[in-house]
């Protein structure tokens, strides 16, 4: 019983994962059956990268850089009192590291646009307004806070490797 409560966490995320992908696929295949595309079936937080670390404007470069190299991210959410204002990428954090030195801020390297959006939105909306503005970053919203990001890259990637009609 111990070991259930210590790892608990643990054993529900594993298991409310397992629960929403036999629902993505089940809600998928009757997409499919019914011809319509299966991407409107299935919300922004089943694709989106999570545990998002967020970084300020006025950090350092190598800080930044630091983020990169010690993590699986390739983008990162710039926020400004709580909100987001951009997204900076590794070759972003590369090419301001390169024309501004060490010490150099997120603000005077490169970013890009971000659009917000819910964990409940649909992917197809999402990849709809990616299309739209093929720079930007798709920041997921929750209760204030960002969650998770889209690329429309990854969101490509995900529907291909899912097989989702879209």
């Amino acid at each position: 019983m111990q070991r259930f409560e210590s790892n608990g966490g643990a054993y529900l995320r594993r298991a409310l994962a397992r629960l929403t992908g036999a629902a993505i696929r089940k809600l998928s295949t009757v997409a499919r059956q019914l011809g319509a595309p299966a991407l409107t079936t299935i919300p922004v937080s089943a694709a989106m990268l999570t545990a998002l670390p967020v970084v300020k404007s006025g950090e350092h470069l190598e800080d930044v850089a630091q983020l990169f190299i010690g993590g699986r991210n390739q983008e990162l959410a710039v926020v400004e009192d709580g909100h987001p204002v951009g997204v900076v990428t590794r070759a972003d954090v590369a090419a301001g590291l390169e024309i501004r030195g060490p010490h150099g801020s997120v603000g005077e390297a490169s970013r890009h646009d971000v659009l917000t959006v819910a964990p409940s939105d649909s992917l197809v909306d999402v990849l709809d307004q990616l299309r739209a503005a093929p720079d930007s970053v798709a920041v997921v919203i929750y209760h204030g806070e960002p969650v998770g990001l889209l690329t429309f890259e990854k969101l490509s990637a995900y529907a291909a490797q899912a097989k989702l009609v879209v």
